[in-house]
């Protein structure tokens, strides 16, 4: 297992006026390019320093938090009727994403390319949406597309039509279920970054820490590191359900840091 060690990181700060290109080829980025397997730690918002307005994806909070590059590929078609609206062979996308805590809150920016901002679903038309997947038991047992029964998934999903994320689990394909509790935020901005010949969507969705409920990820600073995967749908070119863009496997989030804040 690759590891990505604290006092080695060697990262960009970046935010809503970041000077590079939104969307940048593999490995081309200004930000570290994780594997699957690789573990990054929490950053840890100072007391006393908050966001301007709840989840705002675009304060300058954001320029002090490190962000890395995860590359999507197309999910596997496991139904016969995503065959039909998905070709075989994409190449994926970059996905951009940072964590961070204030101590109450865990706090995940997502951040891609998009030429269009996709907020209604209708007939041939289809949202934007993104999600972050948390396994509930060890990346070891839990499938990061979905999970499986006996080893679900909790899911954050984001939806551009309004701008709000639902708190969603999955024991697989095709079983994903809305949660009775609904304990998240979220808030989204769409735009050109500085210098970036693209528009794209920056994303931030949060939970309490401690917020409990049945299928819900814990986010214990004690325990073992969270496992984490990333979706995404791009309305314009007809994703939705499992027609998507997604990890190709696990990011673990180190918790720990927290212990001492």
């Amino acid at each position: 297992m690759r590891t990505i060690v604290p006092g080695l990181l060697l990262v960009a700060m970046i935010g809503w006026n970041a000077g590079f290109a939104a969307e940048v080829p593999r490995g081309k980025a200004n930000v570290l390019d994780l594997a699957a397997g690789d573990t990054i730690p929490v950053t840890i918002i100072p007391r006393g320093v908050h966001l301007r307005i709840a989840n705002d994806p675009i304060d300058d909070i954001w320029e002090r938090v490190p962000e890395y590059q995860m590359w999507l590929t197309p999910a596997p078609i496991w139904h016969p009727s995503v065959a039909l609206r998905q070709e075989a062979g994409g190449t994926g996308m970059p996905l951009y994403f940072s964590a961070a805590s204030d101590g109450e809150r865990l706090y995940v920016k997502l951040r891609w390319a998009d030429a269009t901002a996709d907020r209604v679903t209708g007939l041939d038309r289809f949202r934007d949406g993104a999600a972050v997947q948390f396994a509930l038991k060890g990346a070891d047992v839990t499938p990061h597309l979905m999970g499986v029964t006996g080893a679900p998934v909790n899911i954050w999903y984001w939806k551009a039509d309004d701008d709000s994320a639902e708190n969603l689990a999955a024991g697989g394909p095709g079983s994903t279920t809305r949660l009775d509790d609904q304990p998240l935020g979220a808030a989204s901005a769409h735009g050109k970054a500085a210098f970036a010949p693209e528009d794209q969507w920056v994303v931030v969705m949060s939970r309490a820490l401690g917020a409990e409920g049945m299928h819900m990820a814990r986010l214990d600073p004690a325990g073992d590191p969270q496992p984490l995967a990333f979706a995404v749908w791009q309305g314009a070119d007809g994703e939705r359900d499992g027609h998507k863009n997604a990890s190709p496997g696990w990011i673990l989030l180190d918790l720990s840091p927290l212990a001492g804040s």
